[in-house]
């Protein structure tokens, strides 16, 4: 195509190289050419024809963002960590809880795995590492990765194990630029696992506990709390002897083995939120049913009752929906062979209702507990989490393997066992200003999933829904926005 500035160029009004035009023939010229425009107009709107519209610009894939907690000189106690998930459940397929916070010293990460049969190398002087059910996680020391694994990547892995010493079942890798090469880092992988076996016997799953000094990782302490670090998970399943192929697990769904910039983000310290100055503030409520507004919610996982209803774990829990279930249940623990108990809890509020043009000062979503699993009297609290999700669901299809995956956790709270009269509920809130504040600003409604990172047996919370009846219409999931200017 010519620029403007060659159309007008002297050379092209040379009539020597043009010959002269009759007006018959001009007259031929210019019916002609109306006809082409004519026909190109209707190929145009049909959409069969060239576009000369600038492309559209691509959307910022997501980048799903984790914030971890400081525990400065203690151990990372295993039931404060931050908690996020992937996989799915089936009889082939893994289910993985992931648990992370830092001290010190290190860095640490804790990967749940629900997994009906365990495999490794029994050679225990030489396993090999790329088969079996093994772990791998993924470190670029950067906030934005790489394109390729650099010095500062590194990637850890670890199989599996019965009573054979750990140190053979563990592997560092360091990038050079280019590719990865093993190194001797130090670090510790601790392997455990529930069931009655290995080697094609029923088992229930399996855990892996990373402990990663930071001097490994060439620093002499913890990076400045807000800072941002990559980070991915990798688990490959092996269910029989031949180690028939299954698909690998990977958290992020973006993450690539030899590209860090395709990873999460690692972020250090738990989130806070900064509101902005304003005056005239109000505050908004947003709950089912008030004002005709339609909030959405969904169980997914266990339910109340463990899953024991005749239901086979392996085939059916996975695809368990319960829509319009008036009561719902979070709940977790350390025993992995309990994982049907676990259960996690979505909510969609809409935020249409708000006026538009606004700076968001706080938000918090109040939930009421009417009961709990466990002995009646002992104190078993709950340190249940919140995060945002990114995709929209269907509450009558919510299940275990199709539900959103963790966008970015945002708070906790600590959610005691219900004492004394219970019948409307105990009120629980969560700090969720950060998350109104993104899906605001950018036309969304806030959506949420709620879980836990807790250890002990017996801690699940019951809570009323949504769809709870009009009875308790004020025991309804509530979300409280204030909005200045």
């Amino acid at each position: 195509m010519y620029t403007f500035e060659k159309i007008l160029s002297p050379r092209f009004h040379d009539q020597a190289r043009f010959p002269t035009i009759s007006l018959r023939h001009l007259a031929m010229i210019i019916f002609f050419g109306a006809m082409l425009l004519s026909t190109t107009s209707i190929w145009s709107s049909l959409g069969l024809g060239h576009s000369s519209h600038s492309p559209v610009k691509a959307a910022a894939p997501l980048v799903r963002r984790l914030h971890i907690p400081y525990f400065n000189n203690a151990a990372v106690p295993f039931n404060q960590t931050a908690i996020f998930w992937f996989g799915s459940v089936s009889s082939s397929t893994n289910s993985i809880d992931v648990r992370m916070g830092y001290n010190h010293s290190e860095l640490y990460i804790d990967l749940h795995i629900v997994d009906r049969y365990l495999w490794f190398d029994p050679n225990a002087k030489a396993p090999n590492l790329t088969k079996g059910d093994t772990a791998t996680v993924y470190l670029n020391t950067t906030p934005n990765g790489s394109r390729s694994p650099d010095q500062a990547s590194y990637k850890f892995v670890s199989q599996v194990s019965w009573y054979q010493p750990r140190a053979h079942y563990q592997q560092a890798w360091r990038g050079n630029g280019s590719t990865w090469v093993g190194a001797p880092l130090a670090f510790t992988a601790v392997s455990g696992w529930r069931g009655t076996g290995f080697f094609g016997k029923e088992a229930a799953g399996w855990t892996m506990t990373y402990h990663l000094p930071f001097a490994s990782l060439g620093r002499s302490g913890p990076p400045p709390q807000g800072s941002a670090w990559k980070l991915g998970l990798k688990v490959h399943n092996q269910d029989n002897a031949s180690d028939t192929p299954l698909s690998l697990k990977w958290w992020p769904e973006t993450e690539q083995d030899l590209v860090p910039s395709s990873w999460g983000a690692l972020l250090f310290g738990l989130p806070t939120y900064q509101a902005p100055q304003t005056t005239k503030n109000m505050t908004y409520t947003v709950r089912n049913g008030l004002n005709n507004q339609v909030v959405t919610d969904g169980m997914v996982g266990g339910s109340l009752g463990c899953f024991n209803h005749g239901l086979n774990r392996w085939t059916q829990f996975g695809g368990q929906s319960y829509p319009a279930a008036t009561r719902v249940n979070i709940q977790n623990e350390w025993d992995i062979s309990d994982w049907n108990c676990f259960s996690k809890f979505y909510l969609t509020f809409p935020l249409n209702s708000l006026p538009t043009g606004k700076g968001v000062v706080s938000g918090k979503v109040t939930l009421s507990e009417f009961g709990n699993s466990g002995t009646k009297g002992k104190p078993t609290p709950s340190l249940i989490e919140v995060a945002s999700v990114n995709e929209g669901w269907n509450p009558a299809t919510l299940s275990w393997n199709n539900a959103p995956l963790v966008k970015e956790n945002i708070s906790r709270s600590v959610v005691n066992t219900v004492s004394g009269q219970t019948v409307f509920g105990q009120p629980y809130s969560w700090d969720v200003s950060q998350a109104v504040a993104k899906a605001y600003a950018s036309g969304q409604p806030l959506r949420l999933v709620f879980y836990s990172s807790d250890s002990a047996y017996n801690t699940g919370k019951y809570f009323f829904s949504s769809t709870v009846k009009d009875w308790n219409a004020q025991g309804r999931p509530t979300l409280q926005v204030t909005l200045g200017v």
